[in-house]
């Protein structure tokens, strides 16, 4: 985590049109949410309202809290700092403004007015908090001595806390204010080509290759970075400009570029290139989250039609014992075999047994055989029919389930593909693991365009159901 506390400002206004739009227009989209803290509104534009009143009122509130008028006169009510993540980190609103809520009162000014707004125009997740030097009961101010040391220390033991160092060199300046040491910090690529020269032409040869580069200032010889950010050299050098330009002296410091015109010339080679490389980032991660949104439909096709083969198999199954034991329990082989053998032997009965009466009984006996056995493939054929119907309904619900398994993948996969953060948050958990939204799942035949989600949703299956008996 990276804190930065700006200057202070006197107007509201001017701070939240800085931080409520885009920059230079009055679009919002770098704007991905606010919070208000101790205010009766969640109306950004309405709070910096109510922080400029109650600022303007301070007077009145001292008089009304019983406190003194007497002392300077606050000239900058406007406290603004921002709280920067690695790009690794994907921290949510809720981590991020209740973070926010550690920091504030890390400064000792929870129970003042503040505003916070989150921007998604960088590539870090950050947040800036705009708060009321004032405060609204008393009317006193905050003090905000040493809060660069406060900030510093909080995000130290926040990232000890969350088990990752991103930032080296704060956990090194610790070190040395513990030990009584200054913590200026020096550019090592300011100070190793010093370090490891002897003449000018070579020191600007050494900053030219880490994309550093000297430029003459207004009143210095100065080093413009490979943001084109000029520095002071002398500061990172701890050394007198005398000193400095002596080492320069073979260098014909006249011809050296202007500052302005050298950093705008940095500035807009390093844009290009940031530009190219956030398209290049852009493209990798749409092309992994692809990938990834292919794969889980894939895995999901193949695990729906592997339930389904498993119901098939059990319902088959279940058919066949079904059948078994009614055919046994009802009797309907026996039943069968005895009306073919009386009709085999009314067929085949002698003149004397027709004279005798013999066959007409057999006639008789094999007409109740066969209404018996109607009857009873009847209650036979109705049962098995509950059971159809039974299996049925079941494969019915299965492949509605599935249906809305497959839809709710493909919304979320949609949704997803909408926000950069979105994307960045699918391939994380899948690095990690599948967790919450997106639940491992398995399929078939991998979808025929993973790059086109239409092609990969799953279609209902027509309800046709092979016949059982």
């Amino acid at each position: 985590m990276i804190p930065k506390i700006t200057s202070g400002g006197t107007s509201f206004k001017g701070a939240f049109q800085y931080y409520l739009h885009d920059k230079g227009a009055d679009t919002c989209a770098r704007v991905a949410w606010t919070h208000t803290e101790n205010m009766w509104t969640d109306d950004p534009e309405k709070a910096w309202k109510v922080m400029a009143f109650t600022a303007n009122a301070r007077d009145r509130l001292k008089e009304a809290s019983g406190r003194s008028r007497a002392g300077r006169k606050l000239q900058k009510p406007v406290f603004a700092l921002s709280l920067a993540w690695h790009p690794e980190e994907t921290p949510d609103r809720d981590h991020m403004v209740e973070t926010a809520r550690k920091a504030i009162a890390a400064l000792g000014l929870q129970e003042h007015e503040a505003v916070l707004v989150a921007h998604k125009d960088e590539p870090q997740p950050h947040v800036h908090i705009v708060i009321n030097r004032v405060h609204p009961v008393t009317g006193m101010a905050g003090n905000v001595r040493n809060s660069k040391r406060k900030m510093s220390d909080f995000a130290r033991l926040y990232e000890r806390e969350h088990g990752t160092i991103y930032c080296t060199q704060r956990e090194e300046n610790h070190m040395r204010r513990q030990k009584g040491k200054s913590t200026r910090y020096c550019d090592p690529n300011i100070v190793q080509p010093w370090n490891t020269t002897v003449a000018g032409k070579d020191y600007a040869s050494a900053l030219r290759a880490r994309g550093y580069y000297l430029a003459q200032g207004d009143s210095r010889i100065v080093v413009i970075d490979a943001q084109g950010k000029p520095h002071n050299p002398t500061r990172h050098l701890n050394i007198s400009a005398k000193e400095f330009r002596a080492r320069l002296s073979d260098l014909d410091l006249d011809r050296l570029p202007a500052a302005g015109k050298k950093h705008a010339r940095v500035r807009a080679k390093t844009s290009a290139r940031e530009k190219r490389e956030t398209r290049r980032e852009k493209e990798a991660r749409r092309e992994a989250f692809e990938d990834l949104a292919s794969k889980k439909i894939y895995e999901l096709r193949h695990k729906h039609r592997e339930e389904e083969a498993g119901l098939t198999t059990q319902q088959r199954m279940q058919r066949t014992f079904t059948q078994e034991r009614l055919a046994n329990y009802y009797d309907l082989q026996k039943k069968k075999m005895e009306i073919a053998f009386l009709r085999k032997k009314i067929r085949q009965a002698r003149v004397w047994d027709r004279l005798l009466g013999v066959t007409q009984k057999d006639r008789d006996l094999h007409r109740a055989k066969v209404q018996n056995y109607r009857s009873a493939h009847a209650r036979y054929r109705e049962k098995m029919s509950h059971v159809e119907n039974q299996q049925h309904q079941s494969l019915a619900e299965l492949r509605a389930r599935h249906w809305a398994e497959a839809n709710a993948l493909a919304s979320r996969i949609e949704e997803l593909r909408q926000t950069e953060g979105g994307k960045d948050k699918f391939l994380k958990k899948e690095r990690g693991g599948w967790k919450a939204d997106l639940s491992p799942l398995r399929t078939v035949q991998p979808p025929q365009d993973g790059k086109d989600l239409e092609h990969a949703r799953i279609k209902p299956q027509s309800p046709s159901y092979p016949r059982t008996i």
